[in-house]
């Protein structure tokens, strides 16, 4: 990028300063000699020319929506394509859930996203007493299509992309089931669903149909945001949502399906959290990392292939029930880094997770977090503000770098499907020495291990807000909703015709155990009433899969 003379002059001077700065502060007490990011990676107090002078910038950053995409995915960001909005949002029923939606939308959310209290997704029904305390309280309650029904009531599901929060087949039926009964056409409907790539025939049968039937629905996701969170590196997390890709593309070759007619159908669940420069750096490197594998190791020729898109969670594991309202500034921040690093979708973590499911009050914050930043900052203004910056580049580089060779790593091991135990074990040690800093006090946590206020005054007006209040500050969860779950449930099954049900479920165990795609069947079965803790006693019985605590079938494929 610069002239080889300038380069070797900056060294030189760049050898000087370094030297004085470190003479200035070896006489102050106090200053930190050396930062090391999240992920590990030391850096230095000022970069310069010098330390990117290896970088290419057509071939390793260019412009945006021009491969390979480091610095965005369209050529106008977001002056052209605004950011969705989209909260997370899963609570009691399906009515209290429609009714979030619909007062998130009137806040000016322009997307949708819903957790079932599933878990795995494999959850048996909610009248079971293994899973009594449960139902309705980390997400929303969805035993049958009666449910789906109710959840979408009043919402176009054309005109609001929506997110499933499940791996679980037995939701994509319902919402393709539902999307029939409105008259919409399966190869127009848009939507997606956290179908985690894994070795697993219900991942790849929903994969399949989708790239046949269903075209525009994103149906491969790479849920790398729960795992950042389950303890590993920036790194890490790109490696291991690239590999694990690679693996889901080799599973779906082997169908007979070609590279462009799904990979563009693969979305990536991210992770914004404390190290800005880091978290900006890490979005650049995951487009052009992506970009780079899949054109040259794929020969992926469709450009909407090689763009790796992106809905992004602010981090959670920094917010503190000590001092909460302080989560208001971390997530902000955490927000403002995926903004700056270009992601496509955002849902800012309310101030209030560490205590309990967001209330209308806190979710309503962070929606207009969102909004301040869009409006009031100019940040989106201007597209990869951060680009060419000395030490953006470099970390951009450097993270890229690690990614490739962990990514090869994999690859070495078989691929990612067969280096699963290992992926899990480098997480675990990366999540280790993550706590470590923290117990140490060498990583600081403001109201934790730094800053503490034994009269947390912050505490004190929330409980003030709870008692007093005409709203509701903080959520309380009610046994309530698992009695009214179960009576919708009842309903169901005391209106459907269990011979027909019973018919269905044996065609759909016909179609899994002969290895054809379960997605027409199970349609055809939820219609009929079938109830999806019903599909996951049959998953069991013909997958083999254990039964253990309130799980009908044990997920055997999460990383973390």
């Amino acid at each position: 990028m610069f002239k080889e003379e300038v380069i070797k002059e900056l060294g030189e001077i760049q050898e000087r300063y370094e030297a004085e700065i470190n003479r200035v502060l070896s006489k102050i007490p106090g200053p930190e000699r050396s930062h090391v990011t999240f992920s590990g990676l030391p850096v230095k107090h000022l970069y310069s020319p010098k330390d990117i002078e290896e970088i290419d910038f057509i071939n390793d950053i260019s412009f945006p929506g021009q491969y390979p995409y480091t610095r965005g995915l369209f050529p106008g960001g977001y002056l052209t394509r605004g950011l969705h909005i989209r909260q997370v949002t899963g609570l009691g029923t399906a009515e209290e859930t429609n009714e979030r939606w619909k007062f998130l939308l009137s806040q000016g959310a322009n997307a949708l996203s819903v957790v079932p209290d599933d878990g795995s997704g494999n959850r048996a029904d909610s009248d079971d007493d293994r899973v009594r305390g449960l139902v309705g309280k980390g997400g929303v309650a969805l035993d049958t299509l009666y449910d789906y029904e109710t959840l979408f009531d009043g919402i176009d599901m054309e005109k609001y992309p929506v997110h499933i929060i499940t791996t679980n087949a037995f939701a994509m039926a319902c919402y393709l089931a539902l999307a029939e009964k409105r008259g919409i056409d399966f190869k127009a409907l848009r939507g997606s669903m956290s179908n985690w790539m894994r070795p697993e025939t219900e991942c790849l049968d929903i994969m399949e149909y989708c790239a046949r039937n269903v075209p525009l629905f994103n149906a491969g996701y790479l849920d790398m945001r729960n795992v950042r969170e389950g303890g590993c590196t920036a790194a890490q997390e790109i490696a291991f949502g690239v590999a694990c890709a690679m693996a889901g593309c080799d599973a779906l070759l082997e169908r007979g399906i070609e590279i462009d007619d799904f990979l563009h159908r693969i979305t990536w669940f991210v992770n914004s959290g404390p190290e800005f420069f880091e978290e900006v750096a890490k979005f650049r490197t995951m487009r052009k990392v992506w970009a780079k594998i899949f054109a040259e190791r794929y020969g992926a020729k469709d450009p909407r292939s090689l763009m790796c898109r992106m809905h992004c969670q602010t981090y959670a594991p920094t917010l503190t029930k000590q001092q909460p309202f302080n989560n208001l500034m971390r997530s902000t921040i955490y927000a403002l880094a995926a903004v700056m690093g270009g992601v496509q979708s955002l849902h800012v973590n309310s101030f209030d997770e560490a205590l309990a499911i967001p209330t209308e009050f806190s979710a309503s914050l962070s929606v207009r977090t969102q909004q301040i930043i869009g409006l009031e900052t100019g940040i989106t203004k201007v597209i990869d503000p951060l680009g060419g910056s000395y030490y953006v580049e470099w970390l951009t580089r450097k993270l890229e770098e690690e990614v490739i060779h962990i990514i090869d790593a994999v690859q070495d091991k078989g691929g990612a499907f067969e280096a699963w135990e290992w992926m899990c074990s480098e997480i675990r040690n990366a999540a280790v020495k993550n706590q470590e800093e923290f117990d140490s006090g060498n990583r600081l946590l403001v109201g934790v291990n730094t800053l503490v206020d034994k009269n947390d005054i912050q505490m004190k007006a929330l409980e003030t807000l709870q008692e007093f209040a005409d709203f509701e500050a903080l959520s309380e969860y009610s046994p309530f909703f698992a009695e009214k779950q179960i009576a919708r449930l009842n309903k169901v099954r005391h209106e459907r015709d269990n011979v027909t049900v019973d018919k269905s479920k044996r065609s759909l165990t016909d179609v899994m155990k002969a290895g054809e795609n379960m997605i027409p069947p199970l349609i055809e079965a939820v219609k009929c009433g079938m109830t999806r803790g019903e599909f996951a006693k049959l998953k069991a019985e013909v997958y083999r899969q254990p039964g253990e605590g309130p799980y009908v079938c044990s997920p055997p494929h999460v990383l973390a």
